[in-house]
């Protein structure tokens, strides 16, 4: 026997309506079959039948007791009055800052970057191409692979017919983003705001 641990890149999907369903699956296939995908509500004879023919791989989760969330890590809770002595080792320890990488290049077709620190693209996102990262992004040339942003935010200046754009588990609309015009893209109360960078 042997195991493997692996990371898997994963769509939690619950359905309420079958027709909004498959026009959004219809809509997002190309991108979807990127991912597994962890379905859950009513599948019907038809979304079963679209789901098997389009090749994804997906998983039936109805019955399951696994509680499902993003990948963001809480934030521990501060003690009102710090101990002397921790705040000793404190000041005796240098101060690390986060660490970013930096890509002075486009992102060639067929090319998989994954990173768990913030990352900045000077260059396009070439179609083939897959960006995946736990924390925020900056891409300064246009999206026309794949791009999946899990941080507080990502600022990038357009995106092609071809592009896709996943922001913190959200496919993001490429009509709602202008083209050659740097925007920031944040979510607020669950609820994705898109502003232009000035």
């Amino acid at each position: 026997m042997k195991v493997t641990q692996k990371n898997v890149r994963v769509f939690h999907i619950e359905i309420d309506d079958e027709a909004s369903f498959l026009e959004y699956f219809r809509k997002n296939t190309l991108l979807l079959k990127e991912f597994f995908l962890l379905v859950e509500g009513n599948i019907t004879k038809n979304i079963a039948f679209v789901l098997e023919q389009s090749g994804v791989c997906y998983k039936e989760i109805n019955n399951c007791n696994i509680r499902f969330g993003g990948i963001k890590k809480e934030t521990p809770l501060l003690e009102e009055e710090p101990k002397k002595e921790v705040i000793s080792e404190v000041l005796s320890e240098p101060k690390q800052l986060p660490k970013l990488k930096l890509y002075d290049r486009p992102i060639r077709s067929g090319e998989e970057i994954i990173e768990s620190i913030p990352i900045v693209i000077f260059g396009r996102v070439n179609s083939g191409a897959k960006v995946f990262c736990e924390e925020s992004m900056s891409i300064y040339g246009i999206i026309d692979g794949l791009v999946q942003c899990d941080g507080e935010y990502i600022v990038l200046s357009g995106i092609s017919p071809r592009g896709h754009l996943i922001f913190n588990g959200e496919i993001v609309d490429r009509e709602t983003l202008k083209q050659n015009v740097l925007q920031k893209i944040i979510v607020r109360d669950n609820v994705i705001e898109i502003k232009d960078v000035v």
